[in-house]
């Protein structure tokens, strides 16, 4: 029996972010333009009113911002957020129905919002970004309390009606601890060209200043800006035309600014800390290298990130720290990978591409490549497959999983 068509088309994507970021974008906007009635739930950004509509995707921004001053606060945060959104999903759910709730996670346990609309009949869908008991062995280093961690992190699965996650090896990671690995499937990250240049244009008076590194997103220790500072400072007599921009907020920021200074490099390395989506473009448009330097943790190892694609989009080859979930899929081809948290390996790989004009226009031309074979258009048709299976609209046999294949040198 096909479920009642005005439940059927009714959704919503919960997430602890203040920002309607391109990868919350990206869902809700595929969920729109597929014909359902889409809403997301999400913290109050000030720039933002409290209810808009976006390109048919109504937002609700609850009274709680995001600051993440400390563990405290950070959990206060938690909590309130996850009181406010239940209370709202549950209120609406009663007046009309949803046929799907979807959190997006951190923090796992968010997706217990969903209980009452749940035990009323609305399928649930946890999306599953990070591995957090693999985080929690970074910030605490306890067994302990990532134990914890792994409990939440299967007693949400388990409660769950289905899963998406970012990786393979995720999935595995997942799988090992307890999960039902035909309840998960793989959608990878990355923001869809059309989202990330939607509005915007490239600047008549490009800014040009020698051979500029970018790396934009969150500053903390496990994203590696200080490898970065450090490879620049190793280049800084070698390479005087060398340039490195930053863009983002975290906890790590200052001091970053700090490393920057006791080195030196006022003139090499500049932060323009939190930016528009507007002005990272402009910075990307007129960059030379992208550069993803994790270091390498049981996290870092299971996850992608998103700034990859960005600098795909615009035709950047990216130096990227080997891990196992990036070199699963993309291969020496693709990216020029040095070992991570590892200053002399990265200088290297950006003496490398410096010097070799070639070297840079293969991995641009083979990161747009791999935008056309792994990207949005792709995994966007997995991710709407996994909403017609939950409400038994697909055709029978179509498969959950997104394919990971390595490109290699044809």
């Amino acid at each position: 029996m096909r479920p009642d068509p005005v439940r059927a088309r009714r959704v919503v994507i919960v997430r602890h972010q203040d920002v309607y970021e391109l990868g919350l974008q990206r869902e809700a906007e595929a969920l729109a333009a597929a014909g359902y009635e889409t809403e997301v739930i999400c913290m109050r950004d000030p720039q933002r009113p409290r209810n808009s509509v976006v390109n048919d995707v109504r937002i609700t921004s609850l009274p709680v911002l995001l600051r993440k001053t400390s563990t405290a606060r950070q959990l206060c945060e938690y909590l309130a957020f996850a009181l406010m959104a239940g209370a709202t999903l549950t209120t609406r759910h009663l007046r009309r129905r949803y046929a799907v709730v979807q959190v997006n996670t951190m923090p796992d346990w968010l997706v217990f919002v969903a209980a009452i609309p749940k035990a009323l009949g609305a399928r649930v869908l946890i999306h599953m970004k990070e591995p957090s008991p693999e985080l929690a062995e970074i910030l605490f280093g306890r067994r302990s309390i990532v134990r914890v961690f792994e409990r939440i992190e299967q007693w949400a699965l388990r409660f769950s009606d289905h899963a998406l996650t970012v990786t393979e090896a995720l999935k595995e990671r997942f799988v090992e601890r307890g999960a039902a690995a035909d309840r998960i499937t793989v959608v990878l990250t990355g923001a869809p060209p059309d989202s990330q240049l939607a509005g915007w244009s490239p600047p008549e008076h490009p800014e040009t200043d020698g051979f500029t590194l970018i790396c934009h997103g969150t500053f903390e220790d496990r994203y590696g800006h200080d490898t970065i500072v450090e490879a620049a400072a190793l280049l800084r007599e070698e390479l005087p035309d060398l340039r490195v921009v930053f863009t983002g907020r975290g906890s790590t920021m200052k001091d970053i600014d700090a490393k920057v200074a006791k080195l030196g490099l006022n003139g090499v390395v500049r932060s323009e800390g939190w930016v528009t989506l507007g002005r990272v473009n402009d910075l990307l448009a007129t960059a030379d290298v992208g550069i993803v330097a994790q270091k390498a943790s049981a996290y870092s190892h299971l996850v992608h990130t998103n700034k990859m694609v960005d600098y795909w989009i615009f035709g950047l080859p990216v130096i990227h720290s080997r891990l196992r979930a990036t070199q699963e899929v993309y291969d020496d081809s693709v990216v020029e990978y040095f070992e991570p948290g590892d200053p002399v390996a990265l200088a290297d790989a950006i003496r490398h591409l410096h010097n070799d004009e070639e070297r840079r226009k293969e991995l641009s031309r083979n990161g747009r490549l791999a935008v056309e074979r792994h990207g949005w258009s792709v995994q966007r048709q997995v991710y709407l497959g996994v909403y017609e299976r939950l409400l038994g609209e697909a055709p029978g046999g179509r498969s959950t999983s997104a394919t990971a294949v390595s490109m290699r040198r044809s």
